[in-house]
């Protein structure tokens, strides 16, 4: 008796893939994901500045600096 399995054993099966919907956003959608947008590129923006005047180099203490900021709710993170 052979406990090697065979090749064809390890197949998987065929799955559907699945149909593409053709949803569309709405107007509030469409807002609150420019908003959302908007907002993630201006805090890389503001990372990236921080980092830069900070030397350049990422280190623990400017991640905890950006965390206390990003945390503490502050929206504006010129200090």
């Amino acid at each position: 008796m052979s406990s090697v399995p065979y090749r064809s054993d390890f197949r998987a099966p065929a799955i559907a893939a699945p149909a593409a919907s053709k949803t569309r956003r709405t107007p509030w959608r469409w807002l609150y994901d420019a908003v959302m947008l908007s907002r993630e590129r201006q805090t890389k923006h503001e990372v990236d500045r921080l980092v830069g005047r900070r030397g350049g180099a990422f280190t623990d203490a400017l991640e905890r600096e950006i965390a206390e900021r990003f945390y503490a709710g502050d929206s504006n993170f010129r200090r």
